[in-house]
């Protein structure tokens, strides 16, 4: 028995055809790209995708992920790069095991090709939450197959009345719920702007302190004092407190975060966390 291949070019579908009857016939559908110019075409064509993603992280024509141009890619990057440090951020100071993640998009980036920024914040969640080697392209995947539930909010500019763009993520771990909000200032700097209802604006780049206490006099110079006695200097110290208890009894709470130039000793958590008002003392590293 001998076997031969044969090339049909069409543009109407086959399943009409005789061909389709024989049961010694086997149809593979291809592209008619097997002469030597188109197979150049297509390595030069390979080469230049491989190239743009080296150089710059665009992802071309690819299976899995959506395909974006030089300029697209351009403009999402601050946004992909505010999305895993916050969702690196969040699962951070997260205890309990992630079950659902829920991302917001207001602003122009709730117009734009939202994939490459959720699969970033999955990205960082998945990273610190589960140490997972996640990435652009299998993030998505990989939190199916963890059984996370994922799901996304569009707020096209104009809708909430707001100016800029933000991207809000919400992560569900039994009872334990918490949110974050982050926003791109001058164009390229991921800033953190809200956590679980309390405002507060802070840099989110490497080396971070996150405190979560009790409104109460005295609990900023007891950490500068305790990171002071430790030689470890403060870049920026952001602050917020909850103000829709006013009136409530009983403290409000308050949180902090202290940028600082190093990784913080566990010594240095350990004092913080004596602080009477204390409620958490988190190191977050983000890079």
């Amino acid at each position: 028995m001998t076997a031969a291949a044969l090339d049909v070019f069409t543009d109407e579908p086959l399943k009409d055809s005789p061909l389709m009857t024989l049961e010694n016939v086997i149809l593979t559908p291809h592209i008619g790209g097997s002469t030597h110019e188109a197979q150049e075409a297509v390595g030069y064509q390979i080469a230049m995708q491989v190239k743009e993603y080296l150089k710059h992280g665009v992802i071309q024509n690819a299976v899995n992920v959506p395909s974006v141009s030089h300029e697209e890619y351009l403009e999402l990057k601050p946004y992909i790069v505010l999305a895993e440090r916050l969702g690196s951020f969040l699962a951070q100071v997260t205890e309990g095991a992630l079950e659902n993640i829920w991302l917001s998009y207001s602003g122009h980036i709730a117009e734009a090709k939202t994939e490459l920024i959720r699969n970033s914040a999955i990205t960082g969640i998945l990273n610190q939450a589960l140490e997972e080697k996640a990435n652009l392209v299998n993030a998505a995947s990989i939190a199916a197959s963890r059984g996370l539930h994922i799901r996304e909010e569009f707020k096209p500019k104009g809708s909430t009345g707001g100016a800029g763009s933000v991207l809000s993520i919400l992560v569900r771990a039994g009872s334990e719920e918490h949110i974050v909000k982050g926003a791109v200032l001058h164009k390229n700097a991921p800033r953190l702007l809200h956590v679980d209802g309390i405002e507060v604006e802070a840099p989110l780049e490497r080396h971070l302190i996150y405190l979560r206490n009790h409104d109460v006099p005295g609990v900023i110079g007891r950490v500068g004092t305790i990171l002071g006695d430790h030689r470890i200097n403060i870049a920026d110290f952001s602050l917020g407190r909850r103000t829709d208890l006013v009136g409530a009894e009983g403290p409000r709470e308050a949180i902090a975060v202290v940028h600082v130039d190093g990784r913080i000793p566990d010594p240095v958590l350990a004092a913080l966390r004596q602080i009477p008002a204390m409620q958490q003392a988190k190191s977050i590293q983000l890079f």
